[in-house]
């Protein structure tokens, strides 16, 4: 079963698992002058119904998977394939800061937004070029945190939404073109904050979040083509979905899972519950099919992943257990691995070598990363996609400078893994710190 790692026992009801998750929230939502009471279930398996059985895919789209099964390139970029080859720098952010929104497109990456240490927000974006490895700053149009990231054509990169100071969810969307050193702005259809970003290559989908009213996850989509064009969707779910989202942009493949759902979505009294719904997204011109998949195996919350060459690991998280007259939050170790050219998720799920509690997770090459998420260890899980086991390198694996939680992490061209910002683990203190790895060997 793996390794569990339990935390101490939660105070109260009260203290609501979507502060954890948003970092900024409180355990309650507002609806005018009312505050809406939130309940978390202890169990960790969803209503059967919340997940459903999974639905025959559309033609097109299941062609489309078959032929990225076909089609996985076993070397990737240029990946060094000996992890002490992985080289290591350092830098620091402009600001220090944590709950920070970051995404790569063509050489640079970006890192916007997010809370100072004082509490309040922040417009900042630092940019690094990769190719010239200097950093820039610039600004949002307007000071957030909680925003979703993402890119669409390797070429803009997509600040989504968000909470302002008042704690109103934005309908914001900053789009940098990396290019031109220009931004454009766009709208989202329905403003909502912790908006899930999957990069499907030819298009964005921008997918759910947390909406502020009665039913206050949101099961919004909206879709965002190479020319920036935007055009809405939704998720049809019996029960909005706060998940987990990956994407295999090479394939135009992305997943959206895991996390929690509310029961009891437009009542007054809010019933969240660890989520299993799975929803396979394929890239279709300006916008994508969604289809049911089947459920997650292991249904959790605070999990995080990543994808490559077609297969999505879906690691960490934590439940809750009944001990006693107590509830505890339990730290899990597992992985479970999903197959998108089959659309099942593996039967012997993977271990991380730690519990991991709200990873950092990254694709880089063909390797899949987690980072952080605990103070038992700075060391890397890395998992070979190609093989499907995790690289065990004991003497020279990659390791973390600085434990810290409510970081950022992107990755450039597939090669280079930028982690930035964040809290000094079980700290009050926001960090500057940037740890740089490139996996393709540049010292």
């Amino acid at each position: 079963m793996g390794k569990l790692a339990k935390a101490a026992k939660r105070p109260s009801k009260k203290q609501s698992e979507l502060q954890k998750i948003a970092n900024t929230h409180t355990s309650t939502a507002v609806h005018g002058d009312r505050k809406l009471r939130t309940q978390i279930k202890a169990s960790p398996t969803a209503r059967a119904s919340g997940g459903g059985v999974s639905k025959p895919r559309t033609t097109k789209a299941k062609a489309k998977l078959v032929a990225a099964k076909g089609n996985r390139d076993p070397s990737g970029p240029s990946v060094v394939g000996e992890l002490h080859g992985w080289g290591f720098s350092g830098a620091m952010l402009s600001v220090a800061r944590s709950s920070i929104a970051a995404a790569s497109a063509g050489q640079m990456a970006l890192f916007a937004g997010g809370k100072l240490q004082n509490g309040t927000y922040t417009d900042v974006v630092d940019i690094f070029n990769s190719y010239t490895k200097k950093w820039t700053v610039s600004h949002l149009s307007a000071a957030r945190s909680n925003i979703g990231a993402g890119a669409v054509g390797d070429r803009y990169v997509l600040f989504a939404g968000g909470f302002d100071s008042d704690f109103q969810p934005l309908p914001l969307v900053d789009v940098y073109d990396t290019r031109t050193d220009t931004w454009t702005a766009l709208n989202l259809g329905t403003p909502r904050a912790s908006p899930r970003v999957l990069d499907l290559g030819s298009v964005a989908a921008i997918v759910g979040g947390l909406s502020g009213d009665l039913q206050y996850l949101s099961n919004a989509i909206d879709y965002v083509d190479g020319n920036l064009h935007v055009s809405q969707g939704s998720l049809r779910k019996e029960f909005p979905q706060f998940g987990v989202a990956a994407a295999d942009k090479k394939l135009g493949v992305g997943l959206f899972t895991a996390g929690y759902q509310n029961n009891r979505p437009g009542e007054r009294f809010n019933d969240f519950e660890a989520s299993n719904q799975t929803t396979l997204f394929t890239a279709a011109g300006s916008s994508a099919d969604a289809t049911e998949s089947q459920p997650l195996p292991f249904p959790r919350w605070g999990a995080s992943g990543a994808a490559a060459n077609g297969l999505f690991a879906i690691g960490g998280g934590h439940i809750f257990e009944q001990d006693a007259s107590e509830t505890v939050t339990t730290v899990v170790d597992r992985v479970d691995v999903y197959d998108s050219s089959t659309g099942r998720w593996s039967s012997s799920p993977l271990a991380l070598s730690v519990p991991r509690d709200y990873p950092l997770v990254q694709a880089v090459g063909n390797y899949i990363v987690f980072a952080a998420g605990t103070d038992k260890s700075k060391d890397l899980d890395i998992l070979d996609t190609r093989t499907g086991a995790f690289v065990k390198n004991l003497q020279h694996k990659p390791s973390l400078y600085l434990l810290r939680s409510d970081a950022a992490a992107t990755t450039v061209g597939g090669c280079l893994m930028v982690i930035a910002g964040g809290q000094v683990y079980q700290g009050a203190n926001a960090t500057a710190t940037v740890e740089m790895f490139d996996a393709c060997g540049s010292k």
